[in-house]
C-alpha cells in the first residue's frame, strides 16, 4: 500500500470511522468492499490492525497520514476500482 505524509486533509467526501465505536470493525470492511473513500481515526489502537492493513493492500488502497495527526489516516482506492467512479483531488 501506498503511504504519504501530507500536511492538509485530502479533498473529497470520506466516511469517518473511528476505533473508539463500536462496531467499527464491520464498517470499515463495508465501506472498503465498496471501494469508499475512508477518514480512519484509529487511537487508541498501536496501530492499524494487520488483517486491515493486508485488505488495503489487496484492494489497491493508498494512505494519507496528516503530519500533525498520525492518529488520522485517509484511506483512497484506487481511482479506476472507486464506486461510481468517483474521482478524489490529492492534497494541495
Amino acid at each position: 500500500m501506498n503511504t504519504l505524509f501530507v500536511k492538509s486533509a485530502p479533498h473529497g467526501d470520506f466516511a469517518e470511522v473511528s476505533a473508539l465505536r463500536s462496531g467499527w470493525q464491520t464498517r470499515l470492511q463495508s465501506l472498503l468492499n465498496q471501494q469508499q473513500p475512508v477518514m480512519f481515526d484509529y487511537y487508541p489502537l498501536p496501530k492499524i490492525p494487520q488483517e486491515i492493513t493486508h485488505r488495503l493492500e489487496e484492494t489497491g488502497y493508498r494512505e494519507l497520514i496528516l503530519e500533525n495527526d498520525q492518529w488520522q489516516h485517509y484511506l483512497i482506492p484506487n481511482p479506476n476500482l472507486a464506486a461510481g467512479g468517483t474521482r478524489l483531488r490529492p492534497p494541495a
